[in-house]
């Protein structure tokens, strides 16, 4: 399918630029491979696409340079929203990986809105009977709804492993860019920017007038 880009004047400031993103990347990928939590494990590297498969392609290529010893896994998920405001509903399709029984699993995420996906990932992890789940995520979003996580030093909280691994905060505004999308626009960008109300409409005209047939 061919790349369904934004105009850049309908996007906002960049949140996170290319070479900024390497640079988080780098950094995290250290983070793991330094954490004692992983000292003499293969963790399981599970990516939860479509999201977050370039920050997984990404953090791979750093672990493979720093010789660390994992595996990958991909799981399909859906995170149904209304606008740009998620509706709580979330589907899991289909995984692709080892069996994870008894593993060490590092679910890697774009981004942390809600929690209304970690949920339901945490609750699929604990169907297949993973040993322990981490998370890494390339951006949380200081959201309200995510005040209680946050206090609680974002271990604990709902039944929820800890967010060992954090790239970057921000605030609780819509982007899109590496991975992350509107309505399936904006996914392709190699940098993070935020998506304008023009931006949304925009979007959202271009879907009415292919559904349309315009």
């Amino acid at each position: 399918m061919e790349p369904l880009s934004i105009p850049e004047e309908f996007l906002g400031e960049v949140v996170a630029s290319h070479e900024r993103i390497q640079t988080v990347v780098k950094r995290l990928a250290k983070e793991i491979f330094y954490s004692i939590d992983y000292v003499g494990k293969v963790p399981v590297l599970l990516c939860l696409r479509e999201g977050a498969a370039p920050f997984h392609r990404d953090l791979i290529h750093e672990l493979n340079k720093l010789s660390f010893d994992f595996e990958s896994a991909w799981l399909k998920t859906r995170h149904y929203y209304r606008g740009t405001e998620g509706t709580g509903e979330v589907n899991i399709f289909s995984y692709e990986g080892p069996e994870l029984a008894g593993r060490l699993v590092i679910i890697v995420e774009d981004i942390i809105d809600s929690s209304a996906t970690i949920v339901r990932v945490c609750d699929y992890l604990d169907e297949e009977k993973v040993a322990r789940r981490n998370i890494c995520t390339f951006l949380f979003k200081e959201h309200p709804e995510n005040m209680e996580w946050r206090n609680t030093g974002l271990n604990g909280y709902r039944h929820l492993p800890e967010v060992r691994h954090v790239g970057l905060f921000i605030e609780p505004l819509f982007v899109v860019g590496y991975g992350l999308d509107y309505r399936e626009f904006g996914r392709n960008d190699n940098q993070i920017m935020l998506l304008t109300p023009a931006g949304q409409a925009w979007v959202d005209q271009q879907i009415a007038q292919r559904n349309s047939g315009g």
